[in-house]
């Protein structure tokens, strides 16, 4: 699994040590280090191991004197000088390992890591804490004997709390041991063909690998920590063995061609994205002589037709434009640069590549953002630059140009029976950037202005007025037909006119109206569209079009507060200068297009100021209640990775429909939490709810304005520490109301210090019910919650984990042990391999052994070994303390 042909030349004693170079130590002493499960980085550091592998002989000099040959081939490079230089690294190493074995020598064994973690800043054992760290790391894996278990001890080590610089250390030797062809069969088994071993390692560092019911295992970790890009070397370590296997003579499979070209298309499909490459150029190197591996011809015309098998094989055309681009800048392309410039030519121009494109792809914005990524690669190629311009120049217009040719409308009709969906999708296409104004654009907004003039259309909207999906899809239509409007060159003024839905429009030659049916009782508004007047092949011109605003879009309400009240603060003010107390409107931080503006009506009641807070599921507003003439707090479904707020509008608008039916599925939620806050109204730790409805096609809760900190503020106020008595003081309201909650046959699920809430008055609240569901339903749904790393259960990440009391309980739990010791407990996918957290005597906090002992019950993996309800939980506490 590759060579020392790729060695880089190294200048510093660091380039040497760096996990590209480690990688070349590994294949360069495999027979050495294998057998006694040595990774190159216990090499470097371990001074023992060092100094066996320097007494073996000519290993080290013949390894050495082979890299210096292979380097000496460089321009300007010289075999004797190389090998002197590789030497040189050698005796450094040497030099370095041994004085690190002297500063060590008076730590205690076994805690190497925890004694140079705890030196004062330059009072490392040698100075260099990162350099100490990867010695303290050596000496504990040398106690250890199995790649397993190694691993297993550095996924222990790597937790969420511990200094970044032990995890920036810890993620280079699990890059060495993912590197190891032995370490690969010890982990995944040795009857894995090299084709299928290497599909594993993507869906590993791709983090589509799936979890045991029981929680992830040793690779359900590591899987877990690359989707969350934890491990960036370890990511580059395994990319290059997988580089270098696709390189290597040996087959992927077992030889027959037909398992060969499977395997090489299922990694094509994990490493080849929208998104690019992964890899870049040297990974399409490694694609392009693998795939030439199965043609007869060998050389440099092998390579030649590879590079077309390989981008012929990608059916997605910004995919092979992604593959193109790439294989551009490798060494050898540059006898073939002829063929990948046809290659482009060809593909940017390809209608069938073109059409599947924009057909197959539902989210106009991933497929704008997609193929704008594939223009850039083009851009950035290494491709001569008469061809980069050409072909650049060619792939900007290439999506313009097909739409002006009449198939994309053609082979809707033939793939979308339902005409709104049809529309909608030709209106999306027409307001994305892959269009052009001097292009297909306007003759695209004048195909759908004749589409919705057709009495089928109308008829349709009319057959569908008690259909909430129907609707939230003329919604949609009704504001890409607004953009539409404002993308004209000449855009007449909208103007807001009332309507009357059932006083029929008379059609003119110069006006047609579409009336999209309302809700009975609703108001309605009519957007007149002007387009702007131009000859047609006929000489009439463009006729206007009127649509009546579908049900749940309403009147954007001046952005004015009440009389005397500041829109954004409500603070008193006088006359219109800038509020004295918040700046507004010369300072605001609602953003424009995305937040309501200060003095925004809703419900004829509620008024909304300035933002207070932004998630990625919604927004919470200071809000005006005109009624009860009191401040609150308005809360409005807004997943900004869903939706849009339409342009001069309050509405807002999903991104396609993909995405609404998504925004549908949330928002029912949201009014489950509602409902749910409201039906647990009477437990005053409970943050009370006055009012929740649906408008502006989105959903509000209105709740009490809360004043004070959250308790993660009010630790830091603290010092990052309370004792015990004023931590249940704090937590105590709290574990009695969830009691309360539990009774009622919910459990909340997503306890921590951010969402419990310290009023000024005193008052404890319990925040964010969105996670919260039935008890005993245990399983499903585990994995829908947005899980806090250290304060979920093990039982919430797995879809198949029974949840109870005992889940809050643990919640609960290690929010008192953060309380208590100033950090969080380690997570559960850590504790899944070692199940070890320290006891807060272990760092110093002064406890009754009966309460440490309950704390720690509370914090179990299993739940069955935990109290079973707040109220034993918090009896057992008080028990401990003698209250």
């Amino acid at each position: 699994m590759g060579s020392v042909e790729e060695a880089e030349l190294c200048a510093t004693l660091s380039d040497f040590h760096a996990w590209q170079s480690r990688i070349v130590i590994g294949v360069a002493l495999r027979s050495y280090l294998d057998p006694l499960v040595l990774t190159p980085t216990e090499i470097i550091h371990n001074a023992k191991a060092l100094k066996a592998l320097l007494e073996t002989g000519q290993l080290v000099e013949a390894a050495a004197a082979k890299i210096a040959t292979v380097q000496a081939r460089a321009p300007g490079q010289e075999q004797r000088a190389r090998r002197m230089a590789i030497q040189t690294a050698i005796d450094e190493t040497w030099g370095r390992a041994r004085i690190a074995q002297v500063s060590f020598g008076g730590f205690p064994k076994g805690r190497w890591i925890d004694s140079v973690l705890a030196a004062a800043p330059g009072k490392s054992p040698t100075g260099d804490i990162g350099y100490d760290l990867r010695v303290a790391l050596s000496l504990e894996l040398s106690e250890l004997r199995g790649w397993s278990t190694k691993l297993d001890r550095l996924l222990d080590l790597f937790q969420w709390d511990k200094d970044d610089r032990l995890n920036e250390a810890i993620d280079g030797v699990i890059g060495d041991i993912l590197a190891s062809v032995a370490a690969g069969f010890e982990l995944f088994g040795n009857t894995l063909l090299p084709g299928t071993l290497l599909v594993t390692l993507c869906e590993l560092l791709f983090g589509r690998m799936t979890v045991d019911a029981a929680g992830p295992g040793r690779l359900g970790t590591l899987n877990a920590l690359f989707r969350q890009g934890k491990l960036p070397q370890a990511r580059a370590a395994v990319l290059d063995r997988i580089r270098r296997q696709l390189k290597a003579p040996q087959p992927l499979g077992r030889g027959a061609l037909d398992q060969e070209s499977e395997l090489l298309k299922t990694l094509s499909g994990h490493l080849l994205t929208r998104n690019g490459l992964v890899g870049g150029s040297a990974m399409a190197d490694g694609l392009t002589v693998r795939y030439s591996r199965r043609l007869e011809q060998g050389g440099a015309s092998a390579y030649r037709k590879s590079i077309v098998g390989v981008s012929e094989g990608q059916a997605d055309l910004i995919c092979r434009i992604h593959y193109l681009a790439a294989v551009a800048g490798t060494p050898a392309a540059e006898r073939h640069m002829d063929e990948v410039v046809a290659s482009l030519e060809a593909a940017v121009g390809n209608e069938v590549l073109i059409e599947n494109m924009l057909v197959q792809t539902p989210d106009t914005t991933l497929l704008e953002q997609g193929f704008a990524a594939a223009i850039a690669a083009i851009r950035n190629s290494s491709l001569p630059d008469d061809a980069r311009a050409r072909i650049t120049t060619r792939a900007e217009r290439a999506v313009d140009e097909f739409v002006q040719s009449g198939r994309l409308a053609a082979r809707l009709r033939q793939i979308e029976p339902v005409l709104r969906r049809r529309t909608i999708r030709l209106a999306e296409i027409a307001c994305s950037s892959l269009l052009r104004d001097d292009g297909a654009r306007p003759q695209m907004r004048q195909h759908i202005l004749d589409i919705i003039r057709q009495p089928q259309f109308q008829a349709d909207l009319a057959s569908q007025q008690n259909n909430d999906i129907a609707q939230a899809e003329v919604r949609r239509l009704f504001e890409l037909l607004e953009r539409l409007r404002q993308f004209s060159a000449s855009p007449a003024p909208a103007q807001v006119v009332a309507s009357n839905p059932a006083v029929p429009v008379a059609l003119s030659p110069m006006a047609a109206t579409v009336a999209v049916p309302v809700a009975a009782g609703r108001a309605v508004e009519t957007i007149v569209a002007a387009p702007p007047r131009r000859a047609s092949a006929g000489g009439a011109a463009d006729a206007a079009v009127t649509v009546m605003a579908p049900r749940g879009v309403a009147a954007v309400a001046p952005a004015v507060g009440q009389v005397g009240l500041c829109p954004s603060c409500f603070a008193q003010k006088i006359g219109p200068e800038a509020c004295r107390e918040c700046g507004y409107p010369t300072k605001s931080d609602n953003r424009p297009g995305v937040h309501l503006q200060p003095g925004t009506l809703l419900l004829s009641r509620y008024k909304t100021g300035r933002i207070l807070g932004q998630g990625g599921f919604g927004a919470t507003y200071l809000g005006w209640d005109d009624r009860l003439q009191v401040k609150v707090a308005i809360k409005e479904y807004y997943p900004s990775s869903l939706i849009s707020r339409a342009q001069g509008s309050s509405n807002v608008i999903p991104f396609s429909d993909e995405h609404a039916e998504s925004f549908s599925s949330g928002l029912t939620k949201f009014l489950d939490e509602a409902r749910m806050l409201a039906r647990l109204r009477d437990i005053k730790e409970i943050v009370g709810v006055q009012d929740f409805f649906e408008e502006n096609a989105t959903a509000y809760l209105v709740m009490e304005l809360l004043e004070g900190r959250t308790m993660k503020k009010y630790l830091s106020d603290s010092g990052g520490r309370l004792d015990v008595r004023r931590t249940l003081s704090v937590l105590g309201p709290i574990m009695k109301a969830l009691q309360t909650i539990h009774e009622q046959g919910l459990i909340h699920r997503d306890i921590s210090p951010d969402n419990i809430f310290l009023t000024n008055s005193g008052e404890r609240k319990l925040l964010d019910f969105g996670a919260a569901r039935q008890a005993g339903g245990g399983q499903g749904g585990g994995l829908t919650v947005i899980l806090k790393p250290g304060f979920a259960p093990p039982e919430q990440y797995s879809n198949e984990g029974k949840q109870g009391p005992w889940s809050d309980v643990y919640a609960i739990c290690a929010t008192i042990y953060l309380a208590l010791t100033g950090r969080t407990p380690p997570d559960a996918t850590a504790r899944f391999m070692n199940d070890k957290v320290p006891k807060p005597a272990e760092m110093g906090v002064g406890l009754p052994v009966g309460f440490e002992k309950v704390l720690m019950a509370g914090l179990s993996m299993r739940w069955q070994e935990r109290p079973q309800s707040m109220r034993d939980l918090l009896r057992l506490m008080n028990n401990a303390l003698g209250g």
